[in-house]
């Protein structure tokens, strides 16, 4: 059989599970391996530092089904770990492949650089071991192969982080390329099918007999794989929905049956909690009740009968079975389709857009309701954790629009990186045609730089930064005017334009409610082809109102002594 070089089997095989880009960093111990990224297909896109690739191969993972990261050894791996992190947290399947020295070097016991210094090669892989679902380094050519597949597999049945180590010289070692006829999994395989059945019947049967069952679309169980049956789902359920913060940007938010985002007492609109505290059974979609997703854990379901579906399992009640969200909702959707009963509900018009007056001033209520009607089907929105995450849930998605925020990690500045590896997936399936990023001056200040890939890469952005001099949910605890709360004032449209000289960006600058009511109708701004950003300059004592009822409990509940 022909060999081949094992760096282009591990390349070859990233290409056979969808991967058109590699992000990364170049660094000496990795150059080798680097050198066989474009004669194998693949695109390469460096990244201004490491965090800004972790970020953006998730952007990039949640769109495609899996992404690669390439990094150096020891402290270029180190800088990229946040957004590893991140991805662990949020089941997103993304291949850190870092670059080590030369096995001899390694075995010869002198200090080389990048490591710490004491002959230990294997300190950053055992950090790497708490955030990945499977590990390796492949240190012996005849296992190479075997080992690469062994973590891609897990990589993708587990949807999560795997990682690879390789040296210089076994880049270029040569592997058997039989290997490569066997299907890695790209695909999750069903559960049990008898306990798969009874779930389903036993789902139909709690949704059928029920008074007033709802939907409930969250965001656990690896959202990306399961989210193309929600709205059938939806349509053939025809009970309410609700979507959490980690749910919201996969359902049709136009339909009649949409009713809210649920936060527990946090919900927009409020009815949106009493609705689901009035319920008698849940059909939960990846239920992940972490504090930002459940309104600082103010979420009841006691008394209901919550059917939980996750990766792994379908729970109703207490009884678990071996049943598989991928599965059950194709099967929920033929049958309520086919035959089903549906419950006799009273189901109103679509969750109306509220009408507000354009404010003198941008005002956090208004602002989010007005993207209700400046989203429009095509676009693709990240939304930062923070402010923007907790005032999303305040603007309804048209048909047709998707989109994420990271709710359980909430690292600051994630979204700036993960929009640009977003863009680049979204150009590569083409189901996209415009991405808006949703962020905050403190968080843009932390991976600016990731917009010298946002403005050159990928399908066009606009972005919105929230500028009120300073972190908002800090102020509610520490007081509106403590200085560690501010953040230096920066011109955000000239960095953007800085960041990518040779692309035509255009920047706004807008004060009042009326400059950006005018901007979010102006055609030429909806239609433009170039990157564009808009800062919003806001009041400083200003957050959406369902954010202040959040951490007014919050508060509360930390004056009284109480636990979360």
């Amino acid at each position: 059989m022909p060999e081949i070089p094992i760096g282009e089997y591990l390349f070859r095989r990233l290409k056979q599970i969808g991967i058109e880009t590699i992000f990364g960093v170049p660094g000496d111990y990795e150059l080798a391996l680097l050198d066989q990224i474009e004669p194998q297909g693949l695109a390469w896109i460096g990244t201004p530092n490491e965090l800004v690739g972790a970020y953006a191969a998730d952007g990039y993972a949640r769109i495609k089904g899996a992404a690669a990261l390439v990094t150096t050894f020891g402290p270029g791996e180190l800088s990229a770990l946040c957004g590893i992190g991140g991805a662990f947290t949020e089941k997103v399947p993304v291949v850190h492949i870092v670059g080590y020295p030369i096995n001899a070097l390694q075995k010869s016991g002198k200090i080389l650089h990048h490591t710490l210094g004491d002959g230990d090669h294997d300190h950053y892989l055992r950090i790497s071991n708490e955030l990945s679902c499977a590990t390796t380094v492949l240190r012996d050519p005849a296992t190479a192969a075997s080992e690469i597949d062994r973590v891609l597999n897990a990589m993708l049945f587990y949807s999560q982080p795997g990682y690879i180590g390789i040296s210089e010289d076994i880049a270029y070692s040569k592997v058997s390329d039989e290997y490569l006829d066997t299907p890695l999994v790209k695909v999750l395989p069903p559960g049990a099918p008898e306990a798969e059945a009874k779930a389903v019947a036993e789902i139909i049967k709690a949704l059928e007999s029920a008074k007033s069952p709802i939907l409930m679309i969250d965001g656990g169980a690896a959202r990306p794989s399961w989210s193309e049956h929600v709205n059938p789902l939806i349509e053939a359920l025809k009970i309410p929905f609700f979507v959490t913060s980690m749910g919201k940007g996969v359902a049709n938010e136009e339909s009649p049956y949409f009713k809210g985002s649920y936060a527990g007492v946090g919900s927009w609109p409020a009815s949106a909690n009493d609705a689901v505290n009035s319920s008698d059974v849940i059909l939960w979609l990846g239920n992940y009740p972490s504090d930002f997703n459940t309104g600082i854990f103010t979420v009841d379901v006691e008394g209901k009968t919550v059917i939980d579906l996750q990766r792994f399992s379908a729970k109703i009640g207490h009884v678990e079975y071996d049943a598989r969200i991928n599965y059950v909702l194709p099967k929920l959707v033929e049958a309520f389709n086919a035959h089903v009963q549906h419950p006799q509900l009273q189901i109103e018009q679509a969750t109306p857009v509220a009408s507000f007056a354009v404010p003198a001033t941008i005002e956090h209520d208004w602002l989010w309701n007005r993207f209700s009607t400046f989203l429009k089907s095509g676009d693709l929105v990240i939304i930062e954790t923070g402010t923007a995450q907790a005032g999303i849930g305040g603007t309804v998605f048209p048909a047709g629009v998707e989109g994420w925020t990271q709710t359980i990690y909430g690292s600051i500045g994630y979204a700036t990186g993960a929009a640009a590896g977003a863009a680049v997936a979204a150009k590569e399936t083409g189901k996209y045609k415009r991405l808006v990023l949703i962020t905050g001056e403190g968080s843009m200040q932390l991976t600016i730089q990731g917009l010298t890939l946002l403005n050159r890469f990928g399908i066009p952005p606009v972005i919105f930064v929230l500028n009120n001099k300073g972190y908002t949910i800090e102020r509610f605890f520490r007081g509106w005017t403590a200085g560690y709360n501010d953040v230096d004032n920066w011109d955000y449209g000239a960095l953007s334009k800085a960041f990518a000289p040779e692309v035509p960006v255009k920047s706004f600058k807008v004060e009042t409610g009326a400059e950006l009511d005018s901007l979010m109708v102006d055609a030429e701004f909806n239609n433009a082809t170039y990157p564009q950003i808009v800062e919003m300059m806001i009041g400083v004592d200003d957050a959406p109102s369902w954010m202040k009822i959040i951490f007014e409990e919050k508060k509360r509940r930390l004056l009284a002594g109480q636990d979360n």
